[in-house]
């Protein structure tokens, strides 16, 4: 990873209490290795959040007197602006927005250019400032206030690379679904400039779900079956941890041990409406292959390769047998 350009603005808001205010800074952050570990978290902590959509920048000027996002951004690229005088343009820009929505909050906004894996990133993303509780060099408690990643809500990642060599994409701009109202991150799309095209969980849902009938309808073997989805599994999470998506074709290589052609036909023929990458989606991911159900006293998840195995469920009965358990349910079921 390289980092190019970094920079921090706040923009100061209280919930129902009127206008924010802006504090800018005039410089970009010194790169620093603590700059780098920082860059690289951030980096991680976002490709982990799993509910994302993605889309493109929306043509429509917003007004005579307001520039959109991607003509602030555009002028940085092409170097007619430094990246202060863009990330300062952005800051009045999304005031216009957060002025409008009378439930948010502000906070420090983060605008990072940085390099990873060939391709030209854009993170935008608002943080704020936590206490924490340290030992200091005198072996005594201390408070401090850093940066809450953790808690990241509203983020936005721009693939200035595939902007510029695929416009016509629909995905060169992912954003972060949070837990907020629709109404509280909606002011944050309208500041990117990004209309939602293309939904993670939706798309690897399809994906693997061709994956299943790919299994019971091509393959005999229980066996095969299990390798084939566990190969899935692995190369999808694989992609979510690089922040890169699913390529179908080299997908399929990898789940069909390079017989590309015989999963690529099946989907193909049966007329899935995947495209050729997708973005993939964790929690999706992490629950395939499963199964699971509860009731008010128990909450059972099994992979499906345990049945016959260490599960066995028999149907008359209504019963299931479980051998080989896990050594501290076995603890606890000692200890009463």
């Amino acid at each position: 990873m390289i980092v190019q350009n970094i920079v921090a603005h706040l923009i100061a808001k209280k919930a129902d209490m009127g206008a924010s205010e802006l504090s800018l800074c005039p410089k970009t952050i010194a790169s620093t290795p603590v700059v780098d570990t920082f860059v690289e978290e951030l980096n991680k902590v976002y490709n982990s959040k799993p509910s994302k959509v993605f889309g493109r920048f929306l043509d429509a000027p917003l007004s005579d007197e307001i520039q959109n996002h991607h003509v602030l951004l555009k002028g940085y690229i092409e170097q007619q602006i430094n990246f202060i005088d863009y990330t300062q343009q952005a800051m009045h820009l999304l005031k216009h927005f957060i002025d409008q929505a009378s439930k948010a909050t502000g906070g420090y906004m983060v605008f990072v250019h940085y390099t990873l894996f060939g391709s030209d990133l854009m993170l935008i993303t608002m943080l704020n400032n936590t206490s924490g509780v340290a030992i200091d060099d005198d072996f005594s408690l201390t408070t401090m206030r850093y940066l809450d990643i953790n808690k990241l809500h509203l983020a936005a990642r721009i693939d200035l690379t595939l902007w510029r060599d695929d416009p016509d994409s629909g995905r060169y701009i992912s954003m972060i679904r949070g837990k907020e109202s629709n109404k509280l991150s909606d002011y944050f799309r309208k500041f990117i400039g990004s209309d939602e095209t293309i939904d993670s969980k939706q798309e690897t849902s399809e994906l693997l779900s061709a994956v299943s009938q790919f299994c019971d309808k091509q393959l005999d073997d229980d066996e095969a079956r299990s390798q084939f989805k566990q190969k899935a599994t692995e190369f999808c999470l694989e992609q979510a941890d690089k922040g890169q998506n699913v390529i179908l074709k080299d997908f399929s290589g990898y789940v069909a041990d390079n017989a590309v052609d015989d999963f690529m036909n099946y989907i193909n023929g049966e007329q899935f409406s995947l495209a050729n990458e997708i973005s993939p989606n964790r929690t999706v991911i992490r629950r395939f292959n499963k199964i699971s159900g509860r009731n008010q006293q128990v909450s059972i998840t099994i992979n499906e390769e345990a049945l016959g195995d260490t599960v066995i469920y028999d149907a008359e009965k209504e019963t299931l047998t479980l051998s080989d358990l896990p050594t501290s349910l076995k603890a606890q079921l000692s200890n009463h």
